[in-house]
């Protein structure tokens, strides 16, 4: 871990958190991040290993970046990539601001008094529509040429809700490290996970099995070449329609699709007749087990008729944000059953950890760093309970919240190193959970706001969450015996100066620039989802006589009032049920063709997005299998690492290409994706 390796992942790391915000929700150029396969990261990685360590070795050997190096650069950047867009900066501040705004002029949320709900530190000034805090703030201060100073904000009424929100940011970053230096050594030498993009940089970076450069070998220049070749071809047509003719990777059957229309009852049901081909989910479901990639590849032919019977049959399969629903509940369901699964299967690791951390003596193959995680860990979480209580949540509340957050990072954590799915959304909240186990009575109108409010913050898109980023690292890093409490020490520090630089700019960036410059989701519709939920069910308890009621429960009497909704105990137990019985027998029979991964995902738009290249990847692995042997697949790993790269390297392209047009006119540019929503 040289010094060079922390100034390059340092200087990273706050150039995207900080110019991040910017490039996302100003420019609207395509996201530095946006998945746990940033190309932000990866594609200079490319760069360097492809063309400056070639100049870089000829100055002389000390020059060019080592392995090693690289190595550590790319874990502790990654930490940061948390922090620009779904992971933090692209609900913060505007979660907080919009609520204000929209109440002005929603009847319903001022004839329920939503934001009274509200604990005063969470927003800022003290939560009142405040003319100093909001003014200019929707459409900006700033006039061309004349951007505004930082000392314009309003520091003085943010500081309380900076105070209260900041420290939960970093408390989850903490615990989000812990847990990645928990479960790594388990799932990387005990389990023998995959880690598809861990092993895409290795390569790149020259860690190959049989030494030697990805670089000399012709299968990986024809995949660069080809897949480059076509971006450059479908961008000139993006930016020239007119004159430039475009290779499809999209193919359009929906007119097919009309004529089932029972089958376009289901949500996502256009993902089965519009096909798209992503390269790089090729690629990585090439690598994979084959029963992970076919069951991603098949996930949407099982899922659209079968929610589409369902809706037949009378079934309510719409889904809420804050409210639930039975697509909603049976994920949730299923994520539990994984988080089971993963702490049977690591049982006697954990336990070890366990035990190290509250002082027993360390068993053997628990290494220090280990205990050490495990005791920050459980402060972290403690931390994190005691923070959530304090602003007003009921403890079990608290405690609930808490461990549905942790566990669906390891788990959004696992699926990415077992499946290489750049794109993961958990499409189910804690705030629905808690609304389908406890009813909203006994939940009550300020539990599920402030939960609703956290959610929005660190739940509604985990697209970004840190833990997958870092356990990528680590095992990037593993191969150069760089060890892992050094990773977390600095990756906590890179982290916390990716979050000092970014924040401040975000501020500025919507106080100059103004939030509706930013894209709509997350300015004008995720910000409302808590609050609409809330006033929409504090009606239904005024009209029943409860509210006052529900109100006054202390805690022990909302565990004793609480009311299940009968269809989650159902939707959450099949899906609890369905990933138990798919582990057990894949652990049992290699023959099972199934991944339980199928019942995480189906029904998401992730899926929807990924599915068909993940049922080409599967197809082309069973194929040069039948055909050549081991011999021919592993030749064809070459290839499949240049489609890799020559996909980042198009859209690299395309980005710059839009940055600079940006630059020289002050104009959006014409946006060119080489992944979903990017």
């Amino acid at each position: 871990m040289t010094f060079r390796a922390i100034i390059l992942a340092m200087a990273g790391a706050a150039f995207i958190a900080a110019v991040g915000h910017l490039n996302d929700q100003v420019a609207r150029l395509n996201h530095f991040v946006g998945n746990h396969f940033p190309i932000i990261v990866f594609g200079p990685l490319i760069l360097v290993a492809m063309f400056a360590n070639p100049v870089l070795r000829r100055l002389g050997r000390g020059w060019r970046f080592r392995p090693a190096e690289l190595a550590v650069a790319v874990t502790l950047t990654l930490v940061a990539c948390n922090i620009p867009g779904s992971g933090l900066l692209r609900f913060f501040p505007r979660t907080l601001l919009m609520p204000m705004h929209v109440n002005q002029t929603d009847a319903g949320w001022r004839k329920n008094q939503v934001l009274r709900y509200v604990p005063a530190s969470m927003m800022p000034g003290d939560g009142d529509y405040d003319e100093e805090v909001m003014e200019g703030v929707l459409y900006g201060r700033g006039r061309p040429g004349e951007p505004i100073g930082i000392a314009r904000i309003p520091w003085p009424k943010w500081w309380p809700a900076l105070a209260t929100w900041m420290p939960l940011v970093i408390l989850v970053a903490v615990a989000s490290i812990c847990m990645s230096l928990i479960v790594h050594r388990q799932w990387s030498r005990h389990e023998r996970l995959r880690y598809p993009i861990a092993d895409f940089a290795a390569t790149i970076m020259g860690q190959q099995p049989g030494g030697g450069t990805i670089f000399g070998n012709k299968l990986f220049w024809a995949g660069v070449l080809a897949i480059f070749g076509i971006h450059v071809i479908n961008g000139l047509h993006v930016w020239f329609p007119e004159r430039c003719i475009e290779i499809p990777l999209a193919y359009d059957f929906r007119p097919i699709l009309s004529k089932f229309r029972s089958l376009q009852r289901a949500l996502w049901s256009w993902s089965l007749a519009y096909p798209r081909l992503y390269p790089t989910a090729v690629a990585f479901a090439f690598f994979l087990a084959r029963d992970v990639s076919f069951s991603i590849g098949i996930s949407q032919v099982i899922w659209v008729p079968l929610a589409a019977w369902c809706v037949v049959a009378g079934l309510p399969m719409r889904e809420d944000f804050m409210g639930g629903g039975l697509p909603a509940w049976q994920r949730f369901g299923s994520y539990a059953g994984l988080a089971g699964a993963i702490v049977y299967v690591g049982r006697r690791h954990y336990w070890g950890v366990l035990r190290s951390a509250l002082g027993a003596r360390r068993a053997e193959g628990i290494e220090p760093y280990m205990a050490w995680a495990g005791r920050i860990g459980l402060l972290a979480t403690a931390a994190l309970i005691g923070l959530f209580i304090s602003l007003g949540l009921d403890w079990h509340f608290a405690v609930l919240m808490v461990a549905m957050m942790l566990m669906s990072y390891v788990v959004m954590a696992r699926m990415n190193a077992e499946s290489g799915l750049v794109l993961s959304q958990a499409y189910w909240q804690p705030a629905a959970v808690l609304m389908g186990l406890f009813g909203f009575a006994a939940l009550g109108p300020k539990a599920l706001v402030i939960v609703g409010m956290l959610c929005v913050m660190f739940t509604i898109d985990r697209r970004e969450c840190l833990m997958p980023f870092l356990i990528n690292g680590l095992k990037l890093c593993e191969a150069q015996r760089v060890r892992p409490a050094r990773l977390g020490r600095w990756g906590l520090w890179i982290f916390l100066v990716a979050l000092s630089a970014g924040v401040p700019v975000a501020m500025w960036s919507d106080y100059n620039f103004g939030i509706a410059c930013g894209e709509g989701w997350s300015t004008f519709s995720a910000p409302k989802y808590t609050f609409n939920t809330a006033s929409r069910e504090i009606t239904h308890l005024k009209l029943s006589g409860e509210l006052g009621e529900s109100q006054a429960y202390s805690s022990w009497e909302r565990l004793t009032h609480m009311r299940p909704d009968p269809k989650f105990l159902w939707a959450a137990g099949v899906g609890l049920a369905a990933v138990i019985v798919f582990s057990v027998l894949r652990l049992r029979h290699t023959w099972w063709p199934l991944h339980p991964i199928l019942f995480l995902g189906w029904g998401s738009w992730a899926f929807a997005c990924f599915s068909h290249s993940f049922l080409l990847g599967w197809f082309l692995k069973v194929l040069l299998t039948k055909l050549g042997g081991e011999r021919m697949y592993t030749r064809a790993k070459a290839l499949m690492i240049g489609v890799i790269a020559g996909d980042l390297l198009g859209g690299m392209l395309w980005m710059g290409v839009g940055a600079i047009y940006y630059g020289a006119t002050g104009l959006a540019p014409k946006r060119y994706h080489i992944f979903p929503g990017g």
